[in-house]
Formats: C-alpha cells, structure tokens, sequence
C-alpha cells in the first residue's frame, strides 16, 4: 500500500481548480459561444476569452477524473472497497444534495439576474418575474435542451457518484492485471497502452457535435457519452495507482507531450470549427476533428500529470493551501462568478477588464471566505472529515 502523499498531485488539483475559475469567468465573455452550449453572454465580448476557454476546457476536466480515480484507488488500499463507499457517500454525494438546494438555486438567481441585464438594460439583484420568463423563453428557444433541470457545475459531483459505483468491478481488474502492468511499466510497453487508452477516448468522442465535450452533461438525466468519455479518465486514474504504475509517469518528459498538446490545440479548434458548420455531417471532417482533439486532450493533460509528478511532487505551502481550500472554492465560485458578471454588466468596458474583475472577486471571495469562516468550521468537517487551521501560504513561506 502506497501512504505517502503525493505533493505533485496537490499542486495539480489546486491548479485545475484556479483554472476554473478562469474558464467560468471567461465563459460569459465568449464572442463565439459554442453552438451547442445554451449560454448568454455579456455584450462586450473578446476573442481571446474564446482561446482561452476552449484551452482550458480541452484538458482540465480529463485531469479531475484522473485524479479523482487514482485518489479513490489509493483511498481502496487504505480503508477498503467498502469504507471507501462509505466515504465517497459522505464526502461527494452529501455535500452534493445539499449544494443542490443551496449553492444551486442561488447561482441560477444570480445568472439569471445576469441574463435579465444584458437583455433589457436593467440592473436588479432580483429581477423582475416577466423579464426573467422572457429571457428563459427565448434561450430555450434558441436551445431546446436549456429546458432540463441542470445541476451546473455541481454535475461533477453528480458523475463522480456514478463513477463511484464501478470502483468493486475496476479493483477487481486492477488486481488480476497488476502482475502484467508492473511488467509492461518496466518496460516500453506503457506507450502502446496510453496509445490504445487515447484510441478509446477517441472512439468516446464521436457523439459530440464539433468532436467537444460541450453538450449532454450539465443535466441530470445521465448522458450515456459523457459517462463513457469522462469514465475513461476515471478508470485510467485508478489503474495508475490500481496497477502500481504511476512512478513510470515520472520519466517522461512534460515538455514533449505539452509540445505534443499546443501543436493539436489549434488544429483541433479549428478541425471542430468547419465540423460544426457542415450541415449534414462530413464523416471524414469530423474523424479528422476527433483525431486532433483526442491528441490535444492527451497531450496536455498527460503534460500537466507528468509535471506535477516530475517537477512539484515535493512540500508547498502554496499547493497545501489550494488543495485543501479547493473543494470549498469548488462549490462556492460559481455563485460569486454569477455574482460579479452581473455586477459589472452595465459597465461599457472591454470584456478584458471585466473578465479580470470577475476572476479577481471570485477568488478573493472564495479565500477569504475559506480562511476566515470555512476551514475550522463544522462545514470543513462535513467536506473533508475534518477540520484545517491553515496559515496564509506567504507567511509560512516566510518563517
């Protein structure tokens, strides 16, 4: 059983999630939404808010399930397949439900508040019901899915539930395929397995309009696609620990597959671009598209995975602060996001300045709010299982 902790994925979980942060905020300053996400956006808009969002969002999720897999697996060798239910029902299906009827309906108020603002030049924490109605009207007009109940960001959670329930089968196979992995890790058969893991995402990709993961699962009806594509990286997650291979990661070079990922990315935005257009599907235009996100997915993702074995897997104050504030910024930044999009929508400046405010407020917010009233709290209990009394990371790297 592997006890110790791993410094370079705490690093990588507090980055994913400031990263969040970033794409939720640039979400509302999109000049080209894309075309199968029911969104609203404010009327100063940027082109590089667009960059921005479709980069982070190729590898950022993939990365999430990674690691909540390979968490889960090490969370197996500590307690067992049972306690680990157990706890995954306390620590994500809980704060799940409740999320549900708090942190759920205060963001769709204030998004809502949003949307009422830029469509009909009013300003009002509470909008008015018939302006409210119209805006909702005319998007589910515009998309028809945007009719279904959503869970909005808490759908990770809600996925991450579904995933839970296959760790008793994914152990059982982790176990009997151990013997072959450790062999294969030693060797330079490693490569050929990522190669085929990558050929099965692709294959998870086909569904999706334009080859991206933008449509299907911000509902709770499960999206058949999405469990498949998403579960992917879970189980890969789990197997790296599950199989004893995770140290192999650490002898390859981040560069070369971040080269690998920033050479796709273009292609790929591109690649999904024209797919979108092409009314009916061209079956060669959309291989091509899935084949270039599928590369631009792995590679940066396998990037960020082998960096943060590589180069942070040692003590950070600064990594130990964001991974442990993360589940509380998790569930509260989406609200602020809403909460300062509004704000400043009246305001007649570059989407660039609002877009930094946005992200500015929230994370202030979402900090500050942690280190003072959350982190020895009952509600960091109910989170984490337990209470943190953590020093602001500048001052303890200053002692």
């Amino acid at each position: 059983m592997d006890k110790r902790r791993y410094y370079g994925f705490d690093a990588l979980r507090g980055g994913m999630m400031m990263l969040g942060i970033v794409l939720h905020g640039a979400t509302f300053y999109l000049s080209a939404p894309p075309p199968t996400m029911p969104i609203m956006t404010d009327r100063n808009t940027s082109f590089v808010m667009d960059v921005l969002f479709h980069f982070i969002h190729s590898f950022r999720m993939p990365v999430f399930f990674i690691m909540a897999g390979f968490f889960a697996s090490l969370l197996v060798d500590k307690r067992g397949t049972l306690a680990t239910l157990k706890n995954r029902a306390a620590r994500i299906l809980a704060p799940f439900l409740v999320g549900l009827v708090t942190v759920l309906p205060l963001t769709l108020l204030l998004v809502v508040s949003f949307m009422v603002s830029v469509r009909f030049g009013t300003h009002e924490m509470i909008p008015k019901l018939q302006d409210a109605r119209a805006v909702i009207q005319e998007t589910v007009a515009m998309h028809p899915d945007a009719k279904r109940p959503s869970p909005m960001h808490l759908w990770f959670l809600y996925y991450l539930c579904y995933f839970y329930l296959l760790i008793p089968l994914i152990e059982w196979c982790a176990r009997h395929a151990r013997p072959y992995a450790e062999s294969i890790g030693r060797g330079r058969g490693l490569g050929l397995v990522v190669f085929a893991l990558a050929f099965v995402s692709a294959l998870t990709l086909w569904p999706y309009r334009g080859a991206q993961v933008h449509e299907g699962f911000l509902f709770f009806e499960p999206h058949v696609p999405s469990l498949f594509y998403y579960g992917l990286f879970f189980i890969v997650g789990y197997l790296l620990n599950g199989c004893r291979v995770i140290g192999c990661l650490r002898l390859w070079h981040p560069a070369i597959y971040g080269a690998v990922g920033m050479l796709a990315f273009p292609v790929a935005v591109y690649a999904s671009a024209i797919d979108h257009r092409l009314v009916p599907m061209a079956p060669d235009v959309h291989v091509f598209a899935v084949l270039a996100n599928t590369v631009a997915t792995w590679g940066l993702m396998l990037c960020g995975v082998s960096a943060a074995l590589r180069w942070f897997d040692r003590p950070s104050s600064w990594a130990l602060y964001i991974s442990q504030s993360s589940y509380w910024v998790f569930l509260a930044h989406m609200p602020l996001i809403a909460f300062s999009v509004w704000l400043v929508a009246p305001l007649d400046w570059p989407a660039l300045m609002k877009f930094f405010i946005v992200v500015a407020i929230a994370m202030l917010g979402c900090f500050v709010s942690y280190h003072y009233w959350i982190q020895r709290s009952w509600i960091s209990v109910f989170l984490n299982g337990r209470r943190f009394n953590l020093d602001w990371p500048w001052r303890k790297m200053a002692q």
